[in-house]
């Protein structure tokens, strides 16, 4: 995430204890996460065309 809403003790926690990894970004830089924004682009692009 880039450090914003998502950044807290309780969902750490949440995460810890289904064994999920959060890696964080600096904000506003899209290209450290690629791979998200790719499937962003996907998904909204078939949600318009329904």
């Amino acid at each position: 995430s880039d450090n914003g809403e998502l950044k807290s003790d309780s969902l750490r926690e949440w995460l810890l204890l289904r064994g999920t990894a959060h890696q964080f970004t600096a904000p506003n830089t899209s290209a450290q996460n690629g791979r998200v924004e790719r499937l962003h682009r996907t998904l909204m692009g078939k949600a318009r065309a329904m």
